[in-house]
């Protein structure tokens, strides 16, 4: 039994980190009816999958833990032609789901990204609008959920529904998203939960755009800094926008670590700070598909690996979805993706320096991963939960 102190400890550190473990999902174009969302879990000695269902998921997956509550929390958007977002959450006996669009009268969703956080036992809740595109926040508080328009609020622009992040340097609450007419990166923020402002982000950097075609983004903070991964429309190239609690800069991680770009048609960037440290590692599926780690510590200096090469690892599917994070207190790392419609898992055993591939869903007979509708998920210390739409 893990004690519920360091369930505290362990979420604190995920809440924090919380988008780059697993929220960032893409955008899927035609909803498929049967489709369920299923969890692998590791409980220390094996593997696990389970079908939670669902109400036809047709775009991607969100998840984390709550506490001091201890519930598990699965977010999707499902139902057609009418998507509304959905809550699967686990009770402590079973898995129920919720429809969080009829339970707050909000509008329906457009198809592709939500993500979200929580802190202690409130949760927040991120999506696009499909009548306007505009961003929306679900807010649980302990008592009931409630809806509000971001974009209504702040002015902002039409937010591109495959690019949304989001995550907290609490009390400030930070959505990140990509404008759907320039392509610009902005953020949507407040500093004491009402005083919402909208913000343009690659003008206040230096006009690098986002991309269409590479729509997934990642981000976390340290403290009060932010960090936000996204692909470049020019040339497939990382960016990395950061604020150290004074000012914005964009790095390209690309040509930093002259690694390769982007593949063409690859809808995910995974990014992660390892808890405890302040180092760096961003995850993307490169122009050869092999799945690349972009790693630094403290952004001193960065370097590249082909994680494919070293762990002998199979090829991911085209616009396979990437998450990746850290366990504790065994301080390995665990990348998933999907490879020939299995969930595959890259990880990094400790004090072994040697890359390791595992193909999960043939360990578990699982159901066939669709790979561009998302994967979510997160550890609680050496305990790992991975969640994925199947067929």
């Amino acid at each position: 039994m893990i004690r519920k102190g360091t369930f505290k400890d362990t979420l604190n550190r995920l809440r924090h980190a919380v988008c780059a473990f697993g929220l960032l999902i893409c955008f899927a174009a035609v909803p498929v009816h049967g489709q369920e969302v299923h969890m692998l879990s590791y409980n220390n000695v094996g593997w696990t999958d389970q079908n939670l269902a669902g109400v036809s998921p047709n775009s991607g997956v969100a998840a984390y833990f709550t506490t001091p509550n201890d519930q598990q929390h699965v977010f999707y958007l499902g139902g057609f032609p009418s998507t509304h977002v959905h809550q699967l959450f686990y009770n402590g006996n079973d898995w129920a789901d919720e429809d969080l669009t009829v339970e707050t009268g909000a509008p329906a969703a457009r198809g592709g990204t939500i993500t979200g956080f929580s802190v202690q036992n409130y949760s927040y809740v991120y999506y696009t609008d499909y009548a306007s595109s505009h961003l929306h926040q679900m807010l649980y508080n302990n008592i009931d959920w409630t809806d509000i328009d971001l974009t209504a609020i702040t002015g902002g622009p039409a937010a591109w529904a495959g690019s949304v992040v989001a995550f907290t340097t609490t009390p400030a609450l930070h959505i990140f998203y990509m404008d759907m007419a320039t392509q610009h990166i902005h953020q949507i923020f407040n500093t004491n939960g009402t005083n919402w402002q909208d913000q343009d982000l690659t003008d206040i950097t230096g006009g690098t755009l986002g991309s269409f075609a590479h729509e997934g983004m990642a981000g976390f903070n340290i403290g009060n800094y932010s960090y936000l991964y996204f692909v470049s429309q020019a040339d497939g190239h990382v960016h990395q926008f950061l604020y150290n609690n004074s000012n914005w800069s964009d790095e390209d991680l690309t040509a930093l670590t002259k690694s390769s770009p982007s593949q063409s048609e690859s809808h995910s960037v995974a990014a992660l700070v390892i808890p405890g440290t302040k180092k760096l590692r961003v995850y993307l599926q490169a122009a050869n598909d092999h799945i690349l780690q972009l790693a630094s510590t403290n952004n001193l200096k960065w370097s590249s690996s082909d994680l494919t090469k070293k762990a002998k690892g199979p090829l991911p599917d085209t616009g396979t979805s990437i998450v990746g994070f850290a366990t504790a207190p065994n301080n390995q790392l665990h990348i998933y993706y999907v490879s020939g419609n299995d969930v595959n898992q890259l990880f990094l055993p400790t004090p072994s320096t040697v890359w390791q591939n595992e193909d999960l869903t043939a360990e578990t007979n699982g159901g066939l991963a669709i790979a561009y509708d998302g994967i979510a998920g997160f550890s609680l210390q050496n305990l790992q939960y991975v969640f994925y739409v199947a067929n």
